[in-house]
């Protein structure tokens, strides 16, 4: 069969990188001809060329927003203003380009098309015009994961998901949030696949070593640094956590404008033990160096992250929110908190003066993941979609 992915981003975070492990999978397999359609070239397109997957570069915008409104009421209303007008161009961008994306459909001949996040901001066109199958695959909670604002109203947001032929949520916590605008819906739940079979064979050997030696004991947080992720909730507690334990250290490693991090650690007297290491292609080094992975955001999809960490053997504490308490199983394969950075200092204290606890939970982690989070098995639930949705009508 064949499948076009369409993507909102050509970077290589989660939603990427997910759909990047479920096509390569399906083709290698030989189950599906891939193609992908994606706003601009990037590290994305990169690899797509590596991988001998056709793909097409074509501009549209998105359909929510970060809206962040400073001030009185007159710079609000000023600001509320330009970023309605900033959403109606966005809007006329999508509505040129969807001849162009069209056409490019036709050309490939796909069978289906499947979306890769609510973000993508041609998807209710396109639902106007594709007669074909539309699988629209859930990734994120947008408003209350990361306090977007949907630019088109929810009322259309509702129309799209009422649109597609089926809707896809990485979690229980997406499914239960794209029931708050449509509860209609039908929404099949299948979490991602992290890695493949054999590579959570080859993380058993190496995961011990860490344990070899825990000081200066490391926490790692991993991600895009926003409000919404928790780095400065991380480095709150890791002052607390210090008056205890003072070889304590954190590892941010992820994209973003870190300055304010950067000023709250030195205020703290914590800029020799916070290590701000930017993007990181490849986070494999980090997790099997690291003692304890933090997961603080509030209303996680899923947490990608979590899944790689605890997959390189390492516990995680988490925010008991969103998708992470389906991963993560409390005082089994890590530790979940609820408030603020005093309780998340109380959990790292708790594994910080007991590795052989934390080294515990990790491998049970470690067992968790192989268990429930290969690519092979994401790959094999997703194929019944496409098939479900393309087999004729008996």
């Amino acid at each position: 069969m064949r499948i076009a992915y369409i993507t909102h981003y050509a970077d290589l975070y989660g939603a990427n990188r997910s759909m990047l492990d479920l096509l390569v999978e399906l083709k290698r397999r030989g189950d599906v001809e891939p193609y992908v359609l994606l706003p601009k070239a990037g590290a994305l397109s990169e690899r797509l060329l590596a991988e001998g997957v056709d793909h097409a570069v074509m501009t549209w915008q998105p359909w929510m927003s970060d809206r962040r409104y400073m001030g009185g009421p007159h710079h609000r209303l000023g600001q509320y203003l330009r970023y309605e007008r900033a959403a109606r161009e966005r809007a006329r961008s999508n509505v040129e380009a969807l001849p162009a994306v069209l056409a490019q459909l036709d050309r490939w001949n796909v069978d289906a098309l499947h979306v890769n996040s609510a973000a993508v901001g041609i998807t209710g066109l396109l639902l106007d015009k594709w007669t074909k199958p539309l699988i629209w695959h859930i990734r994120e909670l947008p408003e209350r994961q990361y306090l977007l604002h949907i630019d088109a109203g929810k009322r259309a947001y509702v129309k799209a998901l009422r649109g597609a032929t089926r809707v896809v949520a990485i979690s229980e916590a997406v499914r239960t949030d794209v029931h708050r605008y449509a509860s209609d819906v039908t929404v099949e739940r299948i979490y991602n696949g992290v890695l493949r079979e054999l590579d959570h064979r080859m993380f058993a050997p190496l995961s011990a070593v860490r344990w070899g030696s825990t000081r200066p004991f490391t926490f790692l947080l991993a991600g895009l640094i926003h409000p919404s992720k928790g780095q400065e909730e991380a480095i709150q507690a890791l002052a607390i956590a210090r008056r205890v334990i003072p070889h304590l250290e954190l590892q941010l490693a992820g994209d973003g404008k870190a300055e304010h991090l950067k000023r709250l650690a030195a205020d703290l007297g914590l800029s020799q033990a916070v290590h701000f290491l930017g993007f990181e292609k490849d986070l494999r080094p980090r997790f099997l160096s690291a003692h304890v992975l933090l997961m603080c955001s509030r209303n996680e999809a899923m947490g990608r992250v979590t899944v790689e960490g605890m997959a390189s053997g390492l516990p995680v504490i988490g925010h008991a929110s969103g998708g992470t308490v389906e991963i993560i199983k409390n005082g089994t394969t890590g530790l979940l908190y609820r408030d603020g950075p005093t309780e998340l200092a109380q959990r790292m204290l708790e594994l910080a003066q007991d590795p052989a606890k934390a080294r515990t939970l990790g491998d049970r982690a470690m067992q968790e993941v192989a268990d429930r989070f290969t690519v092979e098995r994401y790959a094999s639930e997703v194929l019944e979609v496409y098939r479900s949705v393309l087999s004729p009508p008996h």
